[in-house]
């Protein structure tokens, strides 16, 4: 008799940086930082994300992501890592070549654009029945199987909102 176990899923947090204020007109927006709702959005989000043991935090290498991840690494005694791959702009495969790469529990960075090329081709397990947003300091927990990607919950907050539930991933 052969026994078969199934696979356990990696999970990923992929957050969305928090607010970071009104692009200027010709200013270099790779600097942006965030701002004060987002300064206090990271801080919240540092409160709820747990990276396991064995995951790392990932970032884009703009500012306002760095920013957004680096209360959670601080107090978990991480390094951010910088990932092109999350960055503005960057291809859906880089960033999908990325996530299926992450140990199990790691948090990644990214932008808006990132999130919604992601939503087009990934599969979206919401028993809510709730649409996807994209809201700035929005955490996406990420399923991975392989090659197979899903989007298996949502969790946007506000700074007064505590009652968020998030996944275990420890």
């Amino acid at each position: 008799m052969v026994r078969t176990t199934r696979a356990t899923p990696t999970l990923i947090h992929l957050v969305r940086h928090a607010d970071a204020g009104i692009r200027e007109p010709g200013a270099d927006d790779h600097l942006r930082q965030l701002s004060p709702a987002g300064q206090a959005r990271a801080r919240l989000l540092a409160d709820l994300l747990r990276p396991s043991t064995a995951g790392g935090i990932v970032s884009s290498p703009y500012v306002r992501c760095v920013q957004t991840v680096e209360p959670l690494a601080t107090r978990h005694r991480r390094q951010v890592v910088l990932s092109d791959a999350l960055a503005e702009g960057a291809t859906t495969e880089a960033l999908l070549h990325l996530l299926r790469r992450l140990p199990h529990g790691s948090v990644a960075c990214t932008h808006g654009d990132m999130l919604r090329g992601l939503t087009r081709v990934v599969g979206t397990v919401d028993t809510r029945g709730e649409q996807v947003t994209f809201d700035k300091g929005g955490v996406w927990v990420l399923s991975i199987l392989g090659d197979e990607v899903s989007i298996v919950e949502h969790t946007s907050t506000t700074v007064d909102d505590r009652h968020v539930m998030m996944s275990s991933m420890g």
